[in-house]
């Protein structure tokens, strides 16, 4: 059996092993979690990961015009190769354009995915957004990593001094009442795929959703329950939220652990008032 991390690059039509390279950069990428062999919102990844290509189309120069309909087949059929092969193992995979020298290349990373996590703890820096690229994943990925490793806490919160963005690796989302969900939102941070299909699930069950910016005060005040969400660990319960004046400890949603379990069922007819 191959082991893991495996790297297959893009032909034109296919995608085949290759080697991991030193040094290049990575210049767009996305990535989603593939839960017991099942790849969830494929098509969502990819359309995140085309349009950051498109948005960087001036910086990045031409490339070889990309069927994106043969693209997303290469990709399922090359990860549920790799799912079949580690059936007990769920997978992180990503997809980049990198630089490698001084030519580009399309690589799909097939890697072991970490647990879920089920709950988070927040750390809010002093300083503001560092972002290069907020709205494009890929070009910061590096720079979040540095920020998370310096913290004493699972991440880092992302802020302009007043409003929150987001955090370094998934969105964040506040119950302003127990049938009110806020997404917050700001000009400059990266498209959610996970807040997009909690906000669609929510509204399924009839309960209101608003977009609107949220205050740092707002989330670090304790009154409210606050949720990271990212399509690696779905819904997490943020616990904690600290910063260098002390932590708080935030209110808890009641039925967390039901959304939890609507979201690992893939919202697929369940409604988390149907979980115990």
């Amino acid at each position: 059996m191959i082991g893991l991390p495996q790297y297959f690059i893009w032909t034109g039509h296919d995608f085949e092993p290759t080697e991991p390279t030193i040094g290049g950069d990575i210049l767009v990428a996305d990535s989603w979690r593939v839960h017991r062999g099942h790849i969830w919102g494929l098509a969502d990844h990819l359309r995140r990961f085309f349009t950051g290509m498109t948005v960087q189309a001036d910086s990045l120069g031409t490339f070889p015009p990309i069927d994106e309909k043969i693209f997303a087949t290469a990709v399922r059929r090359c990860l549920t190769l790799v799912a079949q092969q580690h059936p007990e193992v769920d997978l992180f995979p990503r997809i980049s354009l990198e630089t490698h020298g001084t030519t580009r290349r399309l690589v799909l990373l097939a890697r072991m995915a970490p647990m879920p996590r089920t709950t988070t703890s927040l750390w809010i820096p002093h300083y503001t957004d560092p972002r290069i690229k907020p709205t494009v994943k890929g070009p910061d990925i590096d720079l979040m990593r540095e920020l998370v490793s310096e913290a004493p806490t699972d991440d880092v919160v992302l802020h302009d001094g007043t409003n929150v963005i987001e955090t370094t690796t998934g969105t964040l989302l506040v119950w302003q009442t127990p049938d009110e969900l806020v997404i917050c939102q700001a000009s400059q941070q990266l498209a959610s795929i996970s807040a997009q299909r909690i906000a669609k699930f929510a509204k399924s069950q009839s309960l209101h959703v608003t977009h609107r910016p949220v205050t740092i005060q707002q989330i670090a005040s304790g009154e409210y329950p606050v949720w990271f969400a990212n399509t690696l660990h779905g819904i997490s319960p943020v616990t904690t939220i600290g910063c260098s004046s002390g932590e708080k400890l935030l209110t808890a949603h009641p039925h967390t652990a039901r959304w939890q379990a609507a979201w690992w069922s893939q919202f697929r007819g369940v409604s988390p008032d149907e979980h115990a």
